[in-house]
Protein backbone atom coordinates (compact mmCIF):
# COMPACT_ATOMS: atom_id res chain seq x y z
CA UNK A 1 0.00 0.00 0.00
CA UNK A 2 1.49 3.36 -0.93
CA UNK A 3 1.46 6.46 1.25
CA UNK A 4 -0.91 8.15 -1.22
CA UNK A 5 -3.55 5.47 -0.55
CA UNK A 6 -3.65 6.27 3.18
CA UNK A 7 -6.50 8.43 4.34
CA UNK A 8 -5.50 11.74 5.94
CA UNK A 9 -6.66 10.37 9.30
CA UNK A 10 -4.50 7.23 8.94
CA UNK A 11 -1.53 9.28 7.80
CA UNK A 12 -1.92 11.60 10.79
CA UNK A 13 -2.23 8.65 13.19
CA UNK A 14 0.91 7.00 11.78
CA UNK A 15 2.96 10.21 11.89
CA UNK A 16 1.76 11.00 15.42
CA UNK A 17 2.85 7.54 16.53
CA UNK A 18 6.24 7.99 14.86
CA UNK A 19 6.65 11.43 16.45
CA UNK A 20 6.00 10.01 19.91
CA UNK A 21 8.38 7.15 19.11
CA UNK A 22 11.05 9.67 18.03
CA UNK A 23 10.92 11.45 21.39
CA UNK A 24 11.99 8.23 23.13
CA UNK A 25 14.61 7.54 20.46
CA UNK A 26 16.00 11.09 20.39
CA UNK A 27 19.50 10.12 21.47
CA UNK A 28 19.68 6.78 19.72
CA UNK A 29 22.55 6.75 17.18
CA UNK A 30 21.15 8.90 14.35
CA UNK A 31 21.90 6.68 11.32
CA UNK A 32 20.46 3.58 12.96
CA UNK A 33 17.42 5.51 14.20
CA UNK A 34 16.63 6.77 10.69
CA UNK A 35 16.81 3.20 9.37
CA UNK A 36 14.52 1.93 12.15
CA UNK A 37 12.02 4.75 11.58
CA UNK A 38 11.97 4.14 7.82
CA UNK A 39 11.39 0.39 8.33
CA UNK A 40 8.75 1.02 10.99
CA UNK A 41 6.90 3.47 8.72
CA UNK A 42 6.91 0.90 5.89
CA UNK A 43 5.77 -1.95 8.16
CA UNK A 44 2.95 0.10 9.69
CA UNK A 45 1.77 1.18 6.26
CA UNK A 46 1.79 -2.43 5.01
CA UNK A 47 0.02 -3.70 8.13
CA UNK A 48 -2.59 -0.95 7.84
CA UNK A 49 -3.50 -2.28 4.39
CA UNK A 50 -4.37 -5.62 5.99
CA UNK A 51 -5.88 -4.76 9.37
CA UNK A 52 -6.37 -0.98 9.39
CA UNK A 53 -4.19 1.74 10.87
CA UNK A 54 -5.70 1.62 14.37
CA UNK A 55 -5.05 -2.11 14.70
CA UNK A 56 -1.58 -1.84 13.15
CA UNK A 57 -0.56 0.81 15.67
CA UNK A 58 -2.21 -1.04 18.56
CA UNK A 59 -0.21 -4.17 17.67
CA UNK A 60 3.03 -2.19 18.08
CA UNK A 61 2.10 -1.09 21.58
CA UNK A 62 2.86 2.24 23.16
CA UNK A 63 5.50 4.17 21.16
CA UNK A 64 7.58 4.95 24.25
CA UNK A 65 7.67 1.29 25.27
CA UNK A 66 8.75 0.32 21.75
CA UNK A 67 11.48 2.96 21.82
CA UNK A 68 12.70 1.79 25.22
CA UNK A 69 13.00 -1.76 23.84
CA UNK A 70 15.25 -0.50 21.03
CA UNK A 71 17.35 1.46 23.50
CA UNK A 72 17.63 -1.58 25.79
CA UNK A 73 19.09 -3.54 22.87
CA UNK A 74 22.05 -1.13 22.80
CA UNK A 75 23.15 -2.51 26.16
CA UNK A 76 23.80 0.92 27.67
CA UNK A 77 21.65 3.73 28.98
CA UNK A 78 21.74 6.92 26.94
CA UNK A 79 21.62 10.50 28.18
CA UNK A 80 18.83 12.59 26.63
CA UNK A 81 20.69 15.61 25.28
CA UNK A 82 17.66 17.15 23.55
CA UNK A 83 15.52 16.87 26.66
CA UNK A 84 18.29 18.54 28.68
CA UNK A 85 18.53 21.45 26.24
CA UNK A 86 14.76 21.93 26.26
CA UNK A 87 14.66 21.76 30.07
CA UNK A 88 17.48 24.32 30.38
CA UNK A 89 15.81 26.73 27.95
CA UNK A 90 12.46 26.42 29.76
CA UNK A 91 14.09 26.94 33.17
CA UNK A 92 15.86 30.11 32.00
CA UNK A 93 12.60 31.30 30.42
CA UNK A 94 10.86 30.83 33.79
CA UNK A 95 13.48 33.00 35.51
CA UNK A 96 13.03 35.70 32.86
CA UNK A 97 9.25 35.45 33.25
CA UNK A 98 9.51 35.80 37.04
CA UNK A 99 11.72 38.88 36.73
CA UNK A 100 9.26 40.37 34.22
CA UNK A 101 6.34 39.64 36.56
CA UNK A 102 8.24 41.29 39.43
CA UNK A 103 8.95 44.35 37.26
CA UNK A 104 5.31 44.67 36.16
CA UNK A 105 4.16 44.34 39.78
CA UNK A 106 6.62 46.99 40.91
CA UNK A 107 5.48 49.37 38.14
CA UNK A 108 1.85 48.71 39.07
CA UNK A 109 2.63 49.54 42.69
CA UNK A 110 4.36 52.78 41.66
CA UNK A 111 1.29 53.72 39.62
CA UNK A 112 -0.99 53.02 42.60
CA UNK A 113 1.22 55.25 44.77
CA UNK A 114 0.91 58.13 42.30
CA UNK A 115 4.07 57.53 40.28
CA UNK A 116 7.74 57.88 40.97
CA UNK A 117 10.89 55.83 40.80
CA UNK A 118 12.46 53.21 43.00
CA UNK A 119 15.87 51.58 42.80
CA UNK A 120 16.51 48.03 43.97
CA UNK A 121 19.60 45.82 43.87
CA UNK A 122 18.55 42.25 43.07
CA UNK A 123 21.62 40.01 42.86
CA UNK A 124 23.89 43.05 43.02
CA UNK A 125 22.45 44.58 39.87
CA UNK A 126 21.13 48.13 40.11
CA UNK A 127 17.57 48.13 38.76
CA UNK A 128 15.50 51.31 38.55
CA UNK A 129 11.74 51.12 38.10
CA UNK A 130 10.09 54.35 36.90
CA UNK A 131 6.42 55.16 36.47
CA UNK A 132 5.60 58.80 35.71
CA UNK A 133 3.33 60.67 33.35
CA UNK A 134 6.18 60.87 30.83
CA UNK A 135 7.96 57.57 31.35
CA UNK A 136 7.33 53.96 32.18
CA UNK A 137 10.60 52.06 32.29
CA UNK A 138 12.80 49.49 33.90
CA UNK A 139 16.54 50.03 33.69
CA UNK A 140 18.92 47.37 34.87
CA UNK A 141 22.62 46.72 34.76
CA UNK A 142 24.18 43.31 34.49
CA UNK A 143 26.11 41.60 37.22
CA UNK A 144 28.04 38.41 37.63
CA UNK A 145 25.40 37.25 40.10
CA UNK A 146 22.67 37.35 37.45
CA UNK A 147 24.92 35.51 35.04
CA UNK A 148 25.63 32.91 37.74
CA UNK A 149 21.89 32.56 38.39
CA UNK A 150 21.10 31.94 34.71
CA UNK A 151 24.02 29.54 34.26
CA UNK A 152 23.18 27.71 37.48
CA UNK A 153 19.49 27.32 36.66
CA UNK A 154 20.33 26.18 33.12
CA UNK A 155 22.98 23.73 34.36
CA UNK A 156 20.74 22.11 36.97
CA UNK A 157 17.87 21.79 34.49
CA UNK A 158 20.20 20.42 31.79
CA UNK A 159 21.81 17.84 34.08
CA UNK A 160 18.51 16.56 35.43
CA UNK A 161 16.67 16.75 32.10
CA UNK A 162 19.40 15.07 30.08
CA UNK A 163 20.22 12.47 32.74
CA UNK A 164 23.86 13.38 32.25
CA UNK A 165 25.05 10.76 34.74
CA UNK A 166 24.19 8.11 32.12
CA UNK A 167 27.08 9.35 29.95
CA UNK A 168 29.48 8.88 32.86
CA UNK A 169 28.41 5.38 33.82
Amino acid sequence: MSTRALSPRDLLARERYLFRFSWTMQDYPRREYKRIRRELRAEVTAAAADVGMAAALADLGHPMVLGERYIAELGRRLPRWTTGIVAAALAVAVVIYLFTAYAVGTLDTLEALGGGAVTRYPFGSETTFTFTGQEISVRSSTSWQWAALYVGVAAVAFVTGSRLWRALG
